[in-house]
């Protein structure tokens, strides 16, 4: 009989999925990148875990960490976007009446 090992690189999917949540509003640029990192690995390992499941443990740290950088990536996503719309519209208003009327 076979012991159960821990499938590789389930922790660090659980480590970076957090990090991505608690970094998501640092300009929204480092949750983006621990979350697609953590994305990345994760999918690697779900299909190590597929191809032998009777073999490995601690899949359930794997799916709770994809599912924290899939909520990262998108809270990081959405926070990028707003401050680029509020970098844009900040720029258009900030621009001289004069140079608004002379376009």
């Amino acid at each position: 009989m076979q012991t159960k090992q821990q499938l590789p690189n389930a922790t660090l999917v659980l480590i970076f999925g957090i990090v991505s949540i608690v970094t998501c509003f640092c300009y929204g640029i480092l949750g983006l990148i621990f979350g697609i990192i953590a994305l990345v690995i994760a999918k690697r390992s779900i299909e190590l875990y597929n191809a032998n499941p009777e073999l490995y443990m601690g899949y359930e740290n794997l799916k709770a960490g994809r599912i924290c950088a899939i909520i990262g990536t998108i809270m990081s996503s959405l926070y990028l976007l707003i401050i680029i719309v509020y970098i844009i519209f900040m720029g258009a208003a900030l621009m001289p009446w004069s140079e608004i009327m002379n376009q």
